[in-house]
């Protein structure tokens, strides 16, 4: 009860809102230059996630199946990152795949409770940690039971939504989504054992040469309005989307969801994580080595997407978090490359300016 108060205290006003800035951002898509490109940070570990939050702390997190740190969780001051300690000293992490920072200044750190893909699961390191950034106390930690956890799964990205009170859960293991109820800790499978959460593809091409270890459901992100999922898996070209009424409503079996569930792209690319900024997806595309940028308003949504011209190539785009001022941050986490041709792992930050009209000058 405390934390559903906490909760609707928090986003007191934040629907309206939320909706108007939607609306707007939409409108300045449509008005703004490409993007330019700058890189915040360089490591020498391996990372995977990256979040934002509403005042612009920067946070990363590092997988332990790669080369890492001896902490999990990171903040980036400066373009250097310090521990997050006051994280760190309350938590014992096992492999912290995803970090994700929401519009009530919450941190949510997802630990996929295996060291690698081959590691038996540790369902009571499995979990998802729900951080006050205000406070930088730990609210609530979440763990998942056994019939929601299989033995492969692989807890990989999430995304909350707070004015329903559930987060959504990847596995990009075994395959599906999983849906957390935030008050109750009820957890359910909505997706699961389906082509769509699955890989369907052999391999993906890079200049590297042939990547067949594909993962799974994988990359996920929530509509403007809450009301769409969409997902894709590491190895496969097809971008879905689905109800979350339908992932929320238990009476649902997983097939009567499956009948729900739409293609949104069926020439996708090949992509790990995803963000909406606007009326657009923007993901990696992957063995292009750059950003592939996904109009969801086209009306021949199968031509919508393209692949940004940011001059560079960029190696792995893994994670995505959208700021407070409409910029996109993302690591690139260099999976496909062998240990002994691994280039330093880079944070990026894509900026768009308004387009310069006439006589008038630029803001």
């Amino acid at each position: 009860m405390q934390l559903k108060k906490w909760l609707c205290g928090a986003l007191a006003g934040l629907s309206l809102l939320g909706m108007a800035a939607v609306s707007s951002a939409a409108e300045r898509v449509s008005q703004e230059e490409p993007p330019h490109l700058e890189m915040v940070a360089q490591s020498e570990y391996q990372w995977t996630g990256v979040a934002v939050s509403p005042y612009g702390r920067l946070f990363v997190c590092y997988p332990t199946w790669g080369n890492h740190p001896n902490y999990h969780v990171g903040e980036l001051l400066k373009g250097t990152v310090y521990p997050y300690y006051e994280l760190e000293d309350h938590a014992s992490f096992v492999c912290v795949q995803s970090v994700y920072a929401d519009a009530t200044n919450t941190l949510w750190v997802l630990d996929a409770g295996k060291r690698s893909a081959n590691d038996p699961l540790d369902p009571s390191g499995a979990k998802l940690v729900m951080v006050n950034l205000s406070t930088n106390e730990i609210v609530r930690t979440y763990t998942l039971s056994s019939d929601v956890l299989l033995p492969d799964s692989i807890l990989n990205d999430v995304r909350v939504d707070n004015m329903r009170g559930v987060a959504y859960l990847t596995d990009s293991g075994h395959g599906g989504i999983v849906v957390l109820d935030l008050s109750s800790d009820n957890a359910w499978r909505a997706l699961t054992d389906i082509p769509e959460v699955c890989a369907n593809l052999k391999g993906i091409y890079f200049p590297t040469g042939l990547y067949t270890n594909l993962a799974n459901s994988d990359g996920l992100e929530l509509s403007a309005d809450r009301k769409q999922l969409y997902f894709s898996s590491l190895g496969s070209d097809i971008l879905y989307s689905v109800p979350t009424a339908a992932l929320l409503d238990e009476t649902l079996s997983v097939e009567q969801r499956q009948k729900l569930i739409k293609t949104v792209n069926v020439k996708n690319v090949p992509t790990d994580g995803m963000v909406l900024r606007g009326n657009a997806l923007y993901m990696g595309a992957l063995s292009n080595e750059g950003v592939w940028e996904f109009l969801l308003d086209e009306s021949n949504i199968a031509e919508a997407g393209s692949i940004l011209n940011l001059g560079k190539d960029i190696r792995w785009a893994d994670s995505f978090a959208c700021a407070a001022d409409n910029s996109v941050y993302f690591t690139t986490s260099a999976v496909n490359y062998p240990p002994d041709q691994q280039p330093p792992y880079e944070l990026y930050h894509m900026v768009w300016l308004k387009k310069q009209h006439s006589g008038q000058p630029q803001s």
